[in-house]
């Protein structure tokens, strides 16, 4: 099945004007994009492929000031010193906001085409350019896969816009998504990528202050890390080498966490009595319970490491480099990881 790709239309009027303005030349924008994973993944932490997402909502984007760019018929470049640190904060911003937005994706224009267009493929252009090294760096976040928007003129409107999206598959192939739906700003289908994350909602921010202030006065090391779809991972150190994993749904405690234990690259999915608890100490009694047993030995792939080997990658991933021609290095995928 195609992955559906769609834009709110606020955002997408926002990305006409910028390229209007400088029409007939190349423009670019940062895109925001929520990455709608398809129902029955297994495993929260596992590495994300093409196949695994549903849909694209750009919901937001960034645009680099006017007179940091520039332009030309065939090529858009940014000047880049003073360009990474204001693009960075506008997204960190935004990401904070809404967790399940992603900087992780080009979007730039091709004025010169009508109808449809293509990725360019030659030394700095679109494919080599742009899209296989955006793959390296979103390989270090754990998706395996780069995408591209590229708006081109309208053969019906000679003065509208198209906004056409492109992904990389398992090959490193080119696959044409089709062009972007436009959302109405009210749509039901935007609203869930706009949905604020747990820290910014007052109930499931104390809950998550209840249960690592426990963990922290019990003397349990613990941290926390975003993953895609508004996920979030809290690591707690239970010894032997062994760590409890728990993936928190952004829609808390509508749906309940998920827990893993993990020790070298084995894991193993466990469904404590306090899962769905909402209780203090809930996650206290099951690390101390942990702590008590043996260590069993695990069954079970990687998913939950090969995320946490990226951990290095992942943190430079938001305050990446803005790279020139449009080679937005700002991915956005993980944030620094915060203590709790």
């Amino acid at each position: 099945m195609r992955t559906q790709v769609h834009i709110a239309a606020a955002c997408w009027r926002q990305i006409r004007e910028e390229l209007d303005r400088v029409y007939p030349a190349e423009g670019l924008a940062i895109p925001l994009v929520w990455l709608r994973l398809r129902a029955g993944r297994r495993n929260p932490c596992a590495p994300v492929r093409l196949a695994d997402i549903r849909g694209l909502v750009v919901a937001r984007a960034v645009l680099v000031p006017p007179e940091l760019q520039v332009n030309s018929a065939a090529r858009v470049a940014v000047i880049r010193d003073a360009t990474d640190a204001l693009v960075n904060r506008e997204i960190e911003r935004l990401v904070q906001a809404h967790p399940r937005l992603r900087a992780c994706a080009y979007l730039h224009s091709h004025p010169f085409a009508r109808g449809r267009t293509w990725p360019s493929s030659g030394l700095d252009c679109d494919y080599e350019g742009h899209m296989l090294p955006l793959l390296r760096r979103n390989r270090h976040c754990n998706l395996e896969t780069a995408f591209s928007f590229i708006a081109c003129r309208s053969r019906s409107d000679p003065a509208g816009w198209k906004l056409q999206a492109f992904a990389l598959d398992d090959q490193q192939r080119v696959v044409d998504l089709g062009f972007a739906r436009v959302l109405d700003d009210g749509s039901p289908r935007l609203r869930p990528a706009l949905l604020a994350g747990l820290d910014r909602r007052v109930p499931q921010r104390c809950l998550l202050r209840r249960w690592s202030r426990a963990l922290r006065r019990a003397g349990v090391r613990s941290c926390r890390e975003p993953l895609f779809d508004g996920f979030d991972r809290v690591g707690v150190e239970i010894g032997d080498g062994r760590r409890l994993v728990i993936v928190l749904p952004i829609d808390l405690p509508r749906h309940p966490a998920r827990f893993f234990l993990v020790r070298g690259l084995g894991w193993q999915e466990i469904h404590p009595p306090e899962a769905r608890s909402l209780a203090p100490d809930a996650w206290l009694r099951i690390a101390r319970r942990l702590a008590a047993s043996p260590a069993p030995r695990h069954s079970g792939s990687d998913a939950i490491q090969s995320a946490a080997r990226s951990r290095a990658g992942a943190r430079k991933s938001r305050g990446g480099r803005f790279k020139a021609r449009a080679r937005m290095g700002v991915l956005g995928v993980a944030a620094t990881r915060k203590s709790i």
